[in-house]
């Protein structure tokens, strides 16, 4: 028997030592992912949310969901996290309906910042700001206010735009202010006077900061208030906005 032969692995005798255990392989996940992988599904909803914005985290987990177990899981979903997660449960209704994305229209929008040169985001909705970014011209200056109730990585969620967006923290967001300057929230459908909003508008809204802006814009990402109660959000006068523009941007 050669050396080659004694040296390759071996089926060990009775009472022999036993070969360690091979290695386990090198996972491909990144470690975001599998720190999202460890969590239960509400977690890992919150997580999400947090630097995407509750309308495309719950389009994103609604699709996935669905391509997994279609309209059946879809629906379990909407059951067991839409108590808590008010936005997600409308955006499942919406898929069960047949809406199958997001609809995204900046015309309005665009319409309404004519003529600003600084526009300050309040809320982070990752499909509308995207969509924001691409449609304003290159040399109006977009920010984004980097203040949530939710734990948020800000670097990383600035960084995906590329050095088109701005932070923007509470303690310079006036710096923003002037007669060509607005300011944009996102509203997640509306009652009578009243829209729902993430509470950071809260923090910079009302008559002194009014006077300091040109424009405080609301633009609704779902077209209707959520059916359950709106636990993550909170309610302000449509008053407080001097425009508000309609879900599908007409």
């Amino acid at each position: 028997m050669s050396d080659k032969d004694l040296s390759s692995p071996r089926i060990p005798l009775a009472g022999g030592p036993i070969p360690p255990a091979p290695a386990p392989a090198p996972s491909d996940l990144t470690l975001e992912e599998r720190k999202i992988a460890s969590l239960d599904l509400g977690a890992a909803f919150e997580l999400a949310s947090a630097e995407l914005g509750f309308a495309a985290a719950s389009w994103i987990f609604v699709e996935q969901v669905a391509a997994a177990g279609g309209d059946d899981a879809v629906a379990r979903l909407r059951d067991e996290l839409g108590r808590s997660f008010s936005v997600l449960h409308f955006v499942a209704e919406q898929w069960l309906r047949g809406e199958r994305a997001p609809r995204i229209d900046t015309r309005e929008v665009m319409r309404t910042l004519t003529g600003a040169r600084r526009v300050l985001v309040v809320g982070v909705e990752a499909h509308h700001l995207d969509a924001l970014a691409r449609d304003l011209a290159g040399d109006v200056r977009l920010g984004l206010l980097t203040y949530r109730m939710q734990r948020v990585d800000w670097d990383r969620v600035i960084g995906n735009h590329n050095g088109r967006v701005e932070p923007v923290n509470l303690g310079e967001f006036q710096g923003w202010a002037g007669a060509r300057s607005a300011i944009l929230t996102f509203v997640y459908g509306t009652r009578g006077d009243l829209a729902n909003v993430l509470s950071a508008f809260l923090r910079i809204s009302g008559p002194d900061v009014r006077t300091q802006f040109r424009d405080v814009v609301g633009w609704d990402v779902l077209g209707a208030a959520p059916e359950v109660y709106p636990r993550y959000l909170v309610e302000t006068s449509v008053s407080e906005l001097t425009a508000l523009i309609s879900f599908d941007g007409g």
